[in-house]
């Protein structure tokens, strides 16, 4: 099934924009070896944010077991900070 012109037009801008969001993916696709989107690649590098995440958490009922004031509010925020920063870390690319 052959392209109008119209369509030949579209997929070639779409090829140009690719090649300049993301030359590694465009280069991937033109040689015959598929490479994650730059969307994956990014998503890698959430180890530190879920470690600094349980480590805010840990500190967070440290303080709520020893009893400093205000230990349980903190312990709460912790949590959930925590649990949105995991979350964060594990899901997949970003809408943008």
């Amino acid at each position: 099934m052959a392209l109008g012109p119209e369509d030949e037009r579209r997929l070639a801008e779409l090829a140009e924009r690719t090649r300049a969001d993301d030359p590694q993916f465009a280069l991937g696709l033109g040689a015959g070896e598929p490479r994650p989107p730059a969307e994956y690649r990014r998503g890698r590098r959430s180890g530190l944010r879920i470690a600094l995440g349980l480590a805010g958490f840990a500190l967070a009922l440290g303080l709520f077991a020893a009893g400093a004031p205000g230990g349980g509010l903190i312990a709460a925020l912790g949590a959930v900070l925590t649990l949105v920063t995991i979350g964060d870390g594990f899901s997949g690319p970003s809408a943008d």
